[in-house]
């Protein structure tokens, strides 16, 4: 009730549709903490998200000395997809020049920089997928976002068409005659939406990463065939199974699934071998793994939610980075969903996987002295001290902006004695974009360096908008 905000609660009452989020969970178990001396991963939350739920979860960790292990998933078990999605029978000749364009995930921030690609690089309608009320509501959100990553284009207006949908909903949450109607009339679908978050466990995110795919399939392969421009994630690689493997390939193989211990990783691996299955009957598809995206390399205009913009804000504000052997992988997003578009429109890039990564990564200590010739100071310290400082630092922010960061920097992943940054495969992993940069060849589409230049204009937009240092008020000693 206390972290709520609200009463009465019934101790079955479930925290998620009370209103609750990621940040008051930190809230409670941190009180659970501090009065009963447990700690109680953030995970367990999720799987029991009642009073009742968390009280059986003290009483047994009383009686046994531990906490009781999460129900381990089965994923291989959930990569099945449905048997009636399969070509029409009579396929007809798939359309070289698109005139309706689908795309999921618009109101997002790679969303916005492949909508936006799209109204530059075709004459077609892009019908995006949008939860909203109305049909006025959803082009209000669409537009906002856009305006919020600087590429609106009033020109470009009336080729926006929003569907009123939910990718977590059969049929993408649509009426059937409507969803049949748009699959009569889609011509290519561009499938970036997702549930992004690596803390929720999987049960969370099946439905709009899983389940959403699927229907997503359903829609390519109703009425007449349509390819599918997948955007998955180079996180499915984070198996132990290629723990510290250098330059991974595009056509690798996915098949290890053996320690992805974040929801999102597992629920991108499952959504990409359910890829797999569709293109085996015969649905033509090309996926695309973007690694770190960050902001716009000219502008500068970044999603200040996501890992990198948190962690660069750490740095400067604690004036230390952990000592990690991180490889930094850090990808403008214009380079992104420039390639992307690009790619998708040669016809031989159909069938074909790639990698959107920056060619040229950074270590971390090298990232570092960019950030210092910048005229910050920022040094490097082992990564358990950078751990107490990070949480010394959250207690005194007038802001949450570095919070979500705590369950990556804290939390230990179950069966080990590693938080999600330790393992995270920025920590030993590369990986190779021969086939992106085999397609892209003879373009002028080129992934900036990391150098001072692509971080001064970083800088300068996260102080323009005050992420860095206008927002900022730490009103205690750290």
């Amino acid at each position: 009730m206390q972290v709520l905000g609200i009463e009465p609660v019934g101790i079955y009452d479930n925290f998620f549709e009370l209103g609750g989020h990621s940040l008051l969970i930190a809230q409670i178990l941190n009180q659970v903490s501090e009065f009963l001396g447990l700690e109680v991963p953030l995970l367990y939350f999720f799987e029991n998200p009642t009073i009742s739920g968390m009280a059986d979860i003290i009483n047994r960790s009383e009686q046994s000395g531990a906490i009781h292990p999460l129900k381990v998933i089965d994923l291989p078990a959930e990569v099945v997809l449905d048997d009636s999605i399969y070509p029409p029978e009579k396929s007809t000749e798939l359309v070289v020049e698109p005139a309706q364009i689908f795309l999921t995930g618009a109101t997002g921030f790679l969303g916005a920089f492949l909508l936006q690609e799209l109204l530059q690089q075709t004459s077609a309608n892009i019908y995006c997928l949008v939860r909203a009320a109305n049909i006025q509501e959803g082009k209000q959100k669409i537009q906002q976002n856009l305006e919020q990553y600087l590429v609106w284009d009033e020109a470009f207006k009336s080729r926006i068409i929003p569907v009123l949908g939910d990718l977590s909903q059969p049929l993408l949450g649509l009426e059937e005659p409507t969803f049949r109607q748009l699959a009569s009339e889609i011509d290519v679908i561009y499938h970036n939406g997702a549930f992004v978050n690596l803390i929720y466990p999987y049960s969370a995110l099946k439905a709009t990463n899983v389940l959403g795919t699927q229907e997503v399939l359903r829609l390519a392969s109703q009425i007449k065939l349509k390819p599918v421009h997948y955007i998955s994630t180079l996180a499915i690689f984070e198996s132990d199974a290629y723990a510290g493997k250098q330059g991974i390939k595009e056509d690798d193989s996915i098949e290890h699934h053996q320690g992805l211990y974040d929801g999102y990783a597992q629920s991108k691996w499952v959504a990409e071998n359910l890829i797999k299955i569709a293109k085996s009957r015969g649905i033509p598809i090309s996926v695309y793994r973007p690694g770190m995206i960050t902001g716009h390399s000219k502008t500068g205009v970044a999603n200040s939610n996501d890992i990198m913009s948190r962690l660069l804000k750490s740095f400067i504000l604690l004036k230390n980075a952990p000592q990690m052997n991180w490889i930094m992988d850090i990808t403008p997003v214009d380079y992104i969903s420039s390639a992307i578009v690009y790619v998708s429109m040669q016809k031989k890039s159909l069938g074909q996987t790639f990698h959107l990564v920056n060619p040229n990564p950074l270590h971390l200590s090298s990232l570092i002295e960019v950030i210092n010739v910048l005229g910050y100071s920022v040094g490097q310290i082992p990564y358990q001290d950078w751990q107490k400082e990070i949480l010394e630092v959250v207690k005194h922010l007038a802001d949450n902006s570095l919070s979500p960061l705590l369950p990556l920097v804290v939390e230990k992943i179950p069966g080990k004695e590693l938080t999600y940054l330790e393992t995270s495969s920025m920590a030993s992993q590369s990986f190779d974009c021969q086939n992106l940069l085999k397609a892209l060849a003879g373009t002028s589409i080129l992934c900036p360096p990391v150098n001072t230049q692509l971080l001064d204009v970083y800088f300068f937009y996260f102080k323009q908008n005050g992420f860095i240092e206008g927002n900022i008020e730490i009103t205690g000693g750290v």
